[in-house]
């Protein structure tokens, strides 16, 4: 299991972006997620799971593209980091 990792996704912007996953580790396991946007400024979000057991960003204000890559944001913790 995979506590710190990276991945490239081709957003919905038509851009490829390299996504900093770290995990952390409380009561609940919850990913922090970094990414540079096209300006050069780090935007960071907080995967975690629902009541659904489904992995969703908590943020509310986030770039469309960084919103629409949370189904392979979820997909990669699963394939890198394990249940």
């Amino acid at each position: 299991m995979e506590t710190d990792f990276s991945t490239t996704i081709l957003c919905t912007d038509g851009l490829k972006r390299e996504f900093h996953f770290a995990r952390i580790n409380s009561v609940a396991i919850y990913f922090h997620i970094s990414v540079v946007d096209s300006s050069g400024r780090l935007i960071t979000a907080t995967l975690a799971r629902d009541s659904a057991n489904h992995w969703k960003l908590h943020e509310q204000e986030l770039p469309r593209w960084f919103i629409t890559a949370e189904p392979e944001l979820g997909n990669e913790v699963e394939h890198k980091a394990g249940r």
